[in-house]
């Protein structure tokens, strides 16, 4: 190893930027797998244990409901005992006013959950001379204060809706909150009974007593659950309102349905119709309406108080209940984080460890990069994956040293290769005959040939020429396979077909002299598609044949296009054909005839789509001379391949005839 030994975290002499560092993605990689452990450990707990926590919250709930409820009940009915137990002394009574203020002080002593009492007997109901009999006694500091009705300010109770609707229905019931002088300014609900005497029921009521319970004394039966932040207590009245209820929209407002219909809390419909039927209810919901609680979901619980006609309801917020596994779980996260910070400092400092031998092999291969086969190799001795790795790279240069041997004199015989393949392009090039035409009988015929072989050399090939004066032979084929062998065995084809024509004879001999030649010898089993024929510029007469080659089209002066029906038999080289029959016909002035290869038809796009016969015929142009035909065509094909590779040589020969000895 040289002195000069490269800097921490450099490859060749350079700084690795901090973010591509092995360190950085070993920190960044240890970094984010603990987290993503400590976040998915900490999601199933805290999912575990919110359920377990609202199991848990929901039964001390509804323990808690069913104690409010009991304490309620029995608050209530003491109050509807005594006040029966009034009703009915007061009635055994009479009017026996010292006796009556009596029995009102002494209910008031005998149950303290009542704030006040009321007797009131009509006039005249007990005799003709009966002036009646009202009075109140209430509660005031640790003495009682008494007083008659129209101490009160009621002159004549007797209209008032609370004592018309009391002897009016003969039956106990319970007022809404209410608040005046009589109570002080503080709110009060009342239990009215109607007062009749002694087995005259059906005679109808002579008057009626009423209890007055504070509201206040009713919350404090709810003890704590009034004050539990996030607790919700209420308390509905036989008529359905809140007489205790957090929020004032409900306490002081109408009946439960009224108040759900004017804030749009239908979450508490399930509520309302319990209360409706007197029957018990547990139910999850989501406050709707549009308040700034709205949203928050609701563990809610709903009891009648007993036969009272009143129902208790607890409610607690969902976030009330996770509040304190919030904080837990908040309180993990936060340690478990520390946890990470203090587990990456010690990955970082040992990171070194690790990551130095890695990066002497990163700036060992640096080197090899450049070339530099000879630059000195740390870590071969040692007995970890660092030392496999290094005796891996020892013996990738050694094998590379040695490959590039072996490229350098294979690089020396591809460029060889090319060049002779250029050569033979230019060669094979070189024996199809350029654009030219013919003169004779007053008439004349002009040709252009196009070959774009697939590869370097092709198999395709075309020849022209005149013979007999007047008459002009072409021919067009196509070698089986494609590359050097083709193209040899094309030149040999082209030769034969030649030979077989000068000798004279029709197109159909020169097919069967070629026969001949080529399947001798043809270990190889190569063979060649050919089409050819002769043309008399003096009569436009036309002869054809085909040895397995595709038809050729007729361009005809008004634009009309057609393949000509040419009988064709098997392929050149494979076998001899008894007879190659031949097509005859006439062109007349301003035809055209196109002889192709398969390489048109079959040329396929990038969807695996040929070219075919049909856009052929629609690429070709009327009145267009061979070579503008022929470049066309090709142009067109070559744009339907678009990025597609030539699947096979591209080879067109079109001759158009023309009256007259000039083009």
């Amino acid at each position: 190893m040289t002195d000069q030994q490269p800097r921490h975290g450099s490859v060749g002499g350079r700084q690795v930027p901090w973010r591509r560092s092995l360190r950085t993605r070993l920190l960044l990689w240890s970094s984010l797998t603990s987290v993503l452990l400590l976040v998915a450990v900490a999601a199933v707990f805290y999912v575990a244990l919110r359920g377990v926590l609202i199991a848990n919250t929901q039964a001390e709930m509804r323990g808690l409901a069913q104690q409010a409820a009991g304490g309620l009940e029995a608050t209530l009915d003491s109050v509807q005992v005594s006040g029966r137990t009034l009703a009915g002394t007061a009635s055994g009574l009479g009017r026996q006013p010292l006796n009556l203020r009596a029995l009102l002080e002494a209910t008031l002593a005998a149950d303290p959950d009542i704030a006040g009492v009321m007797v009131a007997m009509e006039p005249g109901r007990l005799g003709d001379d009966d002036p009646g009999f009202d009075w109140y006694v209430r509660r005031e500091g640790l003495g009682l204060v008494n007083t008659p009705l129209k101490g009160l300010g009621y002159d004549d109770y007797r209209v008032l809706p609370w004592y018309t609707r009391t002897v009016g229905t003969a039956r106990p019931w319970w007022s809404e909150p209410y608040a005046n002088d009589a109570t002080g300014g503080e709110l009060f609900v009342t239990y009215n009974l109607p007062l009749f005497r002694p087995g005259g029921e059906g005679m109808g009521a002579i008057g009626m007593v009423s209890l007055d319970v504070p509201v206040q004394r009713l919350r404090g039966q709810l003890g704590q659950l009034v004050d539990a932040p996030g607790l919700v207590p209420m308390l509905f009245s036989p008529e359905f309102r809140a007489v205790v209820h957090p929020d004032t929209a409900f306490s002081g407002g109408g009946p439960l349905p009224e108040v759900i219909e004017s804030t749009g809390r239908q979450d508490l419909a399930p509520l309302a119709d319990a209360l409706r039927r007197r029957l018990p209810l547990e139910w999850q919901h989501t406050l709707a309406g549009s308040g700034p609680r709205a949203g928050e979901r609701h563990y809610s619980f709903a009891l009648p108080v007993g036969e009272t006609g009143w129902s208790f309801a607890l409610s607690v917020p969902e976030h009330v209940i996770l509040a304190q596994l919030n904080a837990v779980t908040l309180w993990g996260l936060g340690a478990g984080l520390l946890g990470v910070v203090l587990c990456v400092w010690a990955v970082r400092r040992h990171a070194g460890l690790i990551a130095q031998p890695v990066e002497d092999l990163t700036d060992t291969a640096h080197h090899f990069a450049r070339g530099e086969f000879d630059y000195p190799l740390r870590h071969v001795e040692r007995e970890d994956e660092v030392g496999v790795m290094a005796r891996a790279f020892d013996a990738a240069r050694g094998s590379i040293k040695r490959q590039l041997v072996e490229i350098t004199g294979m690089e020396a015989a591809r460029s060889r290769l090319e060049s002779e393949l250029g050569i033979a392009r230019d060669i094979q090039q070189a024996l199809l005959p350029g654009p030219g035409e013919l003169r004779g009988g007053g008439f004349h015929v002009a040709w252009h040939g196009l070959l774009d072989p697939a590869k370097e050399v092709g198999g395709d090939f075309y020849t022209v020429f005149g013979r007999e004066g007047d008459a002009l032979w072409f021919a067009i084929g196509d070698v089986s396979d494609k590359g050097v062998p083709a193209a040899l065995f094309m030149a040999r084809t082209m030769t034969v077909l030649e030979v077989a024509a000068q000798a004279g004879g029709s197109p159909g001999s020169a097919l069967r002299a070629a026969a001949l030649h080529l399947a001798e010898g043809n270990d190889t089993c190569m063979f060649a598609t050919v089409l050819c024929g002769v043309l008399e510029l003096g009569t436009g007469q036309l002869v054809l044949a085909s040895a397995g080659h595709e038809p050729p089209v007729l361009l005809h002066a008004d634009g009309r296009r057609e393949f000509l029906p040419v009988p064709t038999t098997g392929p050149l080289g494979v076998d001899v054909a008894g007879d190659y029959p031949a097509w005859r016909g006439r062109l007349a002035p301003g035809d055209t005839l196109l002889l192709y290869t398969d390489g048109v038809t079959e040329a396929f796009d990038a969807a695996n789509q040929a070219f075919g016969e049909a856009r052929l015929l629609r690429a070709l142009e009327a009145g267009a001379d061979p070579a503008a035909l022929c470049h066309r065509l090709h142009a067109a094909v070559q744009s339907f391949a678009g990025e597609a590779p030539q699947s096979d040589d591209i080879t067109l020969l079109a001759l158009r005839y023309q009256a007259g000895d000039a083009p």
